[in-house]
């Protein structure tokens, strides 16, 4: 049997309903409209990041194999030293015993090559001599000419007088004796002998003079090669090699920062003030590294991992992984807020605005604040891994670079005391849209 009361409900609530229809300002909405209502609200991005100096970790490596001798003015979480030296291995004392014999050759290569100069020189000058005493002796081998002539003169008058006498013999002995006659052959036959002696002897003495003159001539063509040889000094460009070969090696010892004092590396690779190597200038302004970890103790084998690590922690940027479909509502100098359940004080999560507050969302106080300064172009695997075991694994990002502000004055302090921190980045929504790119 059914109730009496079922159809007074009925009209009730008919009645209610168009009553409520007819209020005046009154709107109704349909679940599409509230939809598209929600799609045109900004959205707020969210990803996992993680906090790092603005150069970034630096890691200090070594030769594998090696051993740690010691440390020189390192501590933990203390400033790096000044002068960028961090310690030296086992293999520096046996380097430096190595470029120390170099440089004593070199200096008696030195001392050497100062001998060798003054033998070539002495050489050179030698050969100078021999060629101009070798002109000379051509010089008179060219007047002695003149004294050949004249024996050939006194040959032939010689001569003319014997046939004159002997053809007035002829005519009238009496006139010419036979002594005379004779006498006269013997003085035809000396100039004769004379001139045929001087000739040959000035011949030969013409040819081992110009011989005496080419060779001179070479002579001092090989001393002048010599002499630049021994200017040059291959020996020493040998040395130097070798000692530069053998400084590099011992650099490989050293441990320093990126920062180092050159000449602080100097006295350690033992450059001299007066050494070929040009001394660097110091920089004005130095980065100031941190010791954020020592991971190796003294007499430990050096690995292929890192001795200790470095940090400008004067600048801290964070380094977001930003899911690829959501980079397109990014851009650079959008606020960024990076949460942590680390973070302590003014910079600890606050909580939620309470559900009266009207607005799109909710906000939540806490946090350090910053910058995007700049957006990757490369899409990669992510490099940190999400807590959250329900976040999809095969997931594709992009690498958002994040300044953090220095606002206030201990933000980038506290933010450096959180070094290599895994966070959480929450891209603040555009008050006014995103800008024009």
């Amino acid at each position: 049997m059914r109730s009496p009361n079922i159809p007074q409900r009925f009209g009730v609530l008919a009645l209610a309903t168009a009553l409520f229809a007819a209020l005046p300002g009154c709107e109704w909405l349909s679940s599409a409209e509230e939809v598209d209502s929600a799609k045109e609200q900004p959205r707020t991005i969210y990803a996992l990041g993680q906090l790092e100096p603005a150069t970034g970790v630096i890691d200090i490596r070594a030769t594998p194999g090696d051993r740690l001798k010691k440390f020189i003015n390192v501590v933990e979480d203390k400033i790096a030293p000044e002068d960028g030296v961090l310690g030296l291995l086992s293999s520096y004392d046996m380097g430096r015993a190595q470029l120390t014999a170099l440089l004593k050759k070199r200096e008696l290569v030195l001392q050497k090559h100062v001998q060798q100069i003054q033998l070539a020189e002495a050489q050179f000058a030698q050969a100078i001599a021999s060629q101009a005493q070798t002109q000379v002796k051509l010089t008179e081998l060219t007047l002695q000419q003149g004294k050949l002539e004249a024996l050939r003169v006194a040959r032939g008058l010689a001569e003319g007088e014997y046939f004159r006498l002997e053809q007035l013999r002829a005519a009238d002995p009496e006139l010419v004796t036979g002594h005379q006659l004779d006498k006269q052959k013997n003085r035809m036959d000396l100039a004769s002998a004379d001139y045929q002696i001087a000739r040959e002897t000035h011949a030969s003495a013409t040819t081992a003079t110009k011989l005496a003159v080419s060779a001179a001539e070479a002579n001092v063509s090989v001393a002048k090669i010599t002499k630049q040889q021994a200017a040059k000094n291959f020996e020493k460009l040998v040395v130097d090699q070798e000692i530069e070969v053998a400084r590099e090696v011992l650099k490989r010892s050293i441990l320093v920062a990126p920062h180092e004092s050159p000449i602080a590396m100097r006295k350690l690779l033992l450059v001299d003030a007066n050494d070929d190597l040009q001394a660097t200038q110091e920089p004005h302004e130095k980065p100031q590294y941190t010791v954020l970890k020592v991971h190796l103790r003294l007499g430990e084998v050096v690995t292929q991992g890192p001795i200790l690590q470095l940090g400008d922690l004067r600048k801290m940027v964070c380094i977001a992984e930003v899911h690829e479909s959501d980079v397109q509502e990014l851009w650079v100098g959008q606020t960024v807020t990076v949460r942590s359940p680390a973070f302590s004080g003014p910079f600890a999560d606050g909580p939620l605005d309470p559900p009266s507050k009207k607005g799109p969302g909710k906000e939540r106080s806490g946090g350090l604040r910053g910058h995007v300064v700049r957006i990757g172009r490369m899409i990669v695997s992510p490099g940190l891994s999400n807590r959250n075991p329900l976040a999809p694994a095969d997931r594709s990002i992009v690498e958002v670079r994040i300044e953090i502000d220095r606002e206030p004055e201990t933000a980038v302090l506290h933010a450096s005391r959180h070094v290599g921190l895994q966070v959480t980045v929450e891209f603040d929504k555009a008050k006014s849209g995103k800008p024009d790119a």
